[in-house]
């Protein structure tokens, strides 16, 4: 056996361990056959202890397409050892040919990716379902102005307001942006919010007379509603590990992805889906869902409504 042949059935057993966590994975297992009394050599086992269950994998090294003889082997390891799962890994994948014919001796066919191997890196991408959200902000409060009351709309902080009897002008969008920019933002979808204001709020106006003045603000606050917009995209992490099954449509599992080998920004060529309720995907292999907050920075008030409400003379 060459040294690269060992490499794959480790690779193969390491993998296998990171998706059986609570089994027991060995290398290069040796079990006594119940029929034939001899010592079998298992490339790989599978040992799990409720309820008892033995699997043995079978990892090959080759070129080129493993065919119907290697099934035949190992159906007869299975056999004689009594193993409850079977399990056909090699790296040159197999001829469409014994596809059949491994469902019907239930033998599962499979190769293994290690993005960072040089010798088992293989092509391929991982569905990710990305939503970003979006808030939709509002600055609301009841003013009491005075009639003959004027203040500045052209400063793009909207109102001007402070929080500290006039010392500070406060900029609720900023307040905003560093509420929402944090991870513990309430960023439930379609559902009203508000952030309030536990200080007493006051509005700079400049009175009839032309002297600055400040104003009560009841009800002060920032109402906002989250938008989500979502895609649906493939990519091709750097650092990943696991497992190809070629009987079911070659979907990939995988027994390692770290977060940061995950994006962290859309790709342009992700498709739009317009309603996510309607989308369908068909869960085979891994899956990434992401649900990613659109980061706000220099936030401006549009438009500014203000109505005088008294009190009237």
């Amino acid at each position: 056996m060459t040294v690269k042949s060992v490499e794959f059935e480790q690779l193969t057993a390491k993998i296998v361990g990171e998706l059986e966590k609570t089994a027991q994975v060995t290398w290069n297992d040796h079990i006594i056959g119940k029929r034939s009394g001899i010592r079998r050599q298992i490339d790989v086992s599978i040992r799990r202890f409720d309820p008892d269950f033995l699997g043995v994998l079978d990892a090959k090294d080759y070129k080129r397409p493993a065919t119907i003889e290697r099934i035949d082997a190992l159906t007869g390891v299975m056999g004689d050892v009594e193993a409850n799962y079977g399990a056909l890994v090699c790296s040159g994948g197999f001829a469409k040919s014994i596809h059949r014919y491994a469902r019907a001796c239930g033998i599962s066919l499979l190769n293994i990716h290690d993005a960072q191997s040089l010798n088992w890196s293989l092509e391929l991408k991982i569905p990710i379902i990305w939503t970003e959200l979006t808030p939709l902000v509002r600055v609301v409060g009841v003013a009491a102005f005075e009639v003959g009351d004027s203040f500045i709309t052209d400063d793009p902080r909207g109102l001007q307001v402070t929080t500290d009897g006039g010392v500070t002008i406060a900029n609720p969008l900023s307040t905003f942006e560093r509420y929402w920019n944090r991870s513990d933002a309430d960023r439930r979808i379609d559902v009203p919010h508000m952030l309030t204001f536990n200080q007493q709020v006051e509005a700079f106006v400049v009175d009839v007379g032309g002297s600055p003045r400040l104003r009560p603000v009841g009800r002060y606050g920032i109402e906002y509603v989250v938008e989500s917009h979502t895609w649906l995209g493939k990519f091709e992490p750097d650092e990943c590990r696991g497992v190809v099954d070629y009987l079911d449509g070659q979907a990939f599992i995988a027994s390692h992805l770290p977060e940061s080998a995950i994006p962290v920004r859309r790709d342009d060529s992700w498709e739009s889906i317009e309603d996510p309720s309607k989308f369908a995907l068909k869960p085979q292999g891994t899956i990434v869902v992401c649900q990613q907050p659109v980061l706000l920075s220099d936030a401006k008030v549009e438009a500014l409504d203000v109505k005088f409400l008294g009190p009237h003379d």
